[in-house]
């Protein structure tokens, strides 16, 4: 994609900087502009996915009109040990120590690039018998599958993590947004912490590969 003289970035080297998931990773040390559209894009983006009752559907039509995307957006499960259950999200959820949420990780894609990882602590008890058997056979995104049967996301919080300071530094992961999947009823069903690429940002895509 080209990137118009105001949103125009400089490549200025590699700094080996984070972790993401499964990985190590790099940030991408950029030369910015006093006036560039990176920023505002991801601030466009927080925005959507704060009034989103459907990320993965926002995402997909981001894909489609920030990154040219001629594919849909593909969803992968991520097998790993489940992590500590965090006590907040037990607060969330409204359930006792009796209760165990379960824990899924799904990896969103765009042309083959990761654009998203969201981790679900859901309750399976509420999870309608259709969706757990598409479960069994492929990944599925709760967010988009839910949907159709009435239940809705809202954003709970949201830390935009790029840019830190005027040296420039593109980490991959440059949104995070922690956010509730309800039942029609209002009943907590999930809590999905949601991790955003650098690669939502079309000038990310003309620099590397992740």
């Amino acid at each position: 994609m080209t990137v118009g003289a105001k949103g125009f970035i400089r490549y200025s080297g590699m700094a080996l900087v984070c972790m993401l998931f499964n990985g190590q990773t790099q940030a991408v040390s950029l030369s910015i502009p006093p006036l560039m559209t990176a920023s505002e894009l991801l601030t466009q983006l927080n925005q959507h996915l704060i009034n989103s009752k459907n990320a993965p559907a926002t995402l997909d039509s981001w894909c489609h009109s920030y990154l040219a995307s001629p594919t849909a957006l593909t969803v992968n499960s991520v097998t790993e040990p489940t992590p500590p259950l965090p006590d907040t999200v037990r607060q969330q959820l409204h359930i006792g120590p009796q209760t165990q949420p379960r824990y899924l990780k799904l990896q969103y894609q765009c042309d083959n690039k990761v654009v998203a990882v969201f981790e679900h602590w859901y309750l399976p008890k509420m999870l309608p018998s259709e969706i757990e058997a598409q479960m069994l056979d492929h990944p599925v995104s709760f967010g988009r599958e839910l949907r159709k049967l009435g239940y809705y996301r809202q954003n709970l919080s949201y830390s935009p993590l790029w840019p830190k300071s005027d040296a420039g530094s593109l980490p991959a992961i440059v949104l995070q947004q922690q956010a509730m999947l309800y039942r029609n009823d209002k009943t907590p069903f999930s809590v999905v912490s949601e991790h955003y690429s650098r690669q939502l940002l079309p000038m990310a895509q003309q620099l590397d590969p992740y």
